[in-house]
């Protein structure tokens, strides 16, 4: 009695959980795609098992029917029924399970469905109901084009209307009439944009999944991602991208409000320099990387990948083997009785930590490095990409011969000492080459871009500070009026230490006007959007800059020197970089 009892609760409770779990499935479409996913996983090995037990019979020489006979599913594949067009499909499974997704191919026995990234195959068996939607219905369920993703994980899906200094104001359309809501920018996590699904955006997705067949790729909003790089990388990669995005959307709002994005926003992040400059034709000595308007398409690779990690984890090895070697050496040679091979490996741990410690300061270097061009590169592809900025070309000419010869030193490099020299080649970045870039209005596209490539955006930036202030110490700071005479390209006819200067002017310049005229300097920004399109020798670069200051020539350059002067003085990088891994060692 008392065994059927307690069956008799076990079944109550196993039905009342279902229908509570049902409920549940129901109402939550998170986990209807989790419990799809965890199904077709089942599903998977389960038909694998079939397949296995069907060709045994098979190979028995039993024949079909006996497969047939033991209920095993038929999985041969009927012809498929003609190309299929580009479209998205919502499939509903018979268990509850939602999968949304792009229609890869359809037989008459399953469905075959890009989700997530992923290629699956779903039984026509499991399926419930089918329905085709548009990409976009896909991709994006929010009814505005930028919504609000607050820290706490609700999203606010109203027309942003305003982005003040401390808040955003949002505007909800309600029974007729219009809504307003604050949400102020401390509890925002970041801002989300639908993705554009026009026919060129899908052929640069497409055509990037098969020339990068290993890539993974990952789709966020108006961002298309495709990288080899560890999914922790990932994890930083997309971080840093959202950070970036919702910076400069909320910090220009007065251009970007009103206006939409022409195209999928595309980046392709090597986890190896070797690859990058193979794919490329980049040198990875001194470009991290670049955006390409051609392509539509940014392009960089990750300073501390596999390859960079072994290299520095191989130059720490053996600088450290070196010191056991020679430990090891000197106890032998002095004959010191092993009671003390505590004390001596304690020392030699002492030293070998400060490896170590460097090891972590090369990986926060190169770290930084790839993220910094992450987002100086994105930026130049955004304001491009809303029409903005005019990017004409930002691939620079290479010298194929060194291209070759470095490439090779690169991969053949088999010591630490060599494997060092290479390392910080990359660190410096080298700028003995001539980059032929090419960019509507040189200085702002520049100065722009160096401006948003710190975190926080318009945060200082030693690099470019310290040679601003070189070009003051030595009288060679290039009047505005010079600065803003390229019309096209990255100062082009410069030499390499010009080139950079007039970077690290156009940073000062944007930092400046950003500082203390950033409506004006922003309405200036929108005229110029306005004349993207004109013939550049149209344009009137300066004087416009100067009717939106409302400012004569002499007095802009007085107010931009002296507002450069407040810095403090700038240490050399370089010399910077020594001290760090003087003090390791030296502490």
């Amino acid at each position: 009695m008392k065994k059927i009892l307690i069956i008799t609760i076990l079944v109550a409770a196993a039905a009342f959980g279902y229908r509570a779990f049902k409920t549940q499935v129901q109402k939550d479409p998170a986990m209807n795609t989790k419990i799809a996913d965890m199904t077709n996983k089942i599903k998977a090995a389960v038909i694998g098992k079939a397949d296995a037990l069907k060709s045994a019979i098979t190979n028995q020489g039993q024949g079909a029917s006996n497969s047939a006979a033991a209920g095993l599913p038929s999985l041969a594949k009927k012809p498929s029924q003609g190309p299929l067009p580009n479209e998205a499909i919502t499939i509903y499974l018979k268990h509850g399970g939602v999968i949304s997704g792009k229609l890869l191919g359809k037989t008459e026995n399953e469905y075959t469905v890009d989700w997530k990234g992923e290629k699956y195959s779903i039984n026509a068996m499991q399926i419930a109901r089918v329905e085709y939607k548009s990409q976009k219905d896909i991709d994006w369920q929010y009814k505005n084009d930028v919504v609000v993703k607050k820290i706490n994980g609700v999203v606010m899906d109203g027309q942003i209307i305003d982005a003040g200094q401390d808040a955003l104001t949002l505007s909800y359309s309600e029974g007729g009439g219009n809504m307003e809501i604050g949400v102020a920018k401390k509890d925002i996590d970041y801002l989300m944009f639908a993705p554009v699904e026009d026919k060129e955006s899908q052929e640069i997705e497409r055509h990037l999944k098969e020339i990068f067949p290993k890539m993974k790729a990952y789709k966020d909003g108006n961002v298309t991602m495709l990288t080899d790089s560890y999914v922790t990388t990932v994890g930083l990669y997309k971080k840093t991208i959202r950070e970036e995005y919702t910076q400069i959307y909320l910090k220009f709002f007065k251009l970007f409000n009103g206006r939409k994005p022409q195209k999928q926003n595309f980046v392709v992040i090597f986890d190896d320099p070797v690859t990058y400059t193979e794919s490329t034709g980049m040198p990875y000595w001194w470009v991290a990387g670049y955006f390409d308007p051609l392509e539509s398409v940014l392009y960089l690779y990750n300073g501390f990948g596999d390859r960079i990690e072994k290299m520095v984890f191989d130059i720490i090895a053996g600088r450290t083997g070196m010191i056991d070697k020679w430990y090891e050496e000197k106890k032998k040679q002095y004959n010191v009785d092993k009671r003390y091979d505590i004390f001596i490996d304690g020392w030699a741990k002492e030293i070998k930590d400060k490896f170590w410690n460097a090891y972590n300061l090369y990986k926060s270097e190169l770290t930084e490095e790839t993220l910094s061009t992450l987002r100086h590169e994105l930026t130049h592809e955004l304001f491009h990409n809303w029409g903005l900025q005019n990017i004409i070309l930002s691939k620079p000419n290479i010298d194929k011969e060194k291209l070759a010869k470095e490439k090779k030193e690169f991969v053949e490099a088999k010591d630490w000492k060599k494997k060092e020299e290479i390392i910080t080649e990359i660190m410096k970045l080298r700028k003995d080459e001539k980059l032929e870039m090419a960019a509507a209005q040189s200085w702002l596209a520049e100065g722009m871009s160096t401006y948003c490539e710190t975190e926080p955006m318009g945060a200082k930036d030693d690099m470019w500070l310290f040679l601003y202030q070189e070009m003051v110490r030595k009288n060679e700071l290039n009047p505005i009026e010079f600065l803003t005479n390229f019309k096209m390209g990255s100062f082009p006819g410069l030499s390499s230490q010009a080139m950079l200067d007039a970077y690290a002017e156009s940073w000062a310049l944007t930092t400046f006007l950003m500082n203390k005229y950033p409506s004006q300097f922003i309405d200036y920004q929108d005229k110029m959007a306005a004349q993207v399109h004109k013939k550049l020798e149209e344009k009137d670069d300066l004087k416009l800059l100067l009717a939106s200051l409302n400012k004569d020539l002499p007095t802009l350059e007085k107010e931009f020197k002296e507002f450069m002067a407040t810095y403090g003085k700038a240490e050399d990088p370089d010399i910077k970089r020594f001290m760090k891994f003087h003090e390791i060692f030296n502490d």
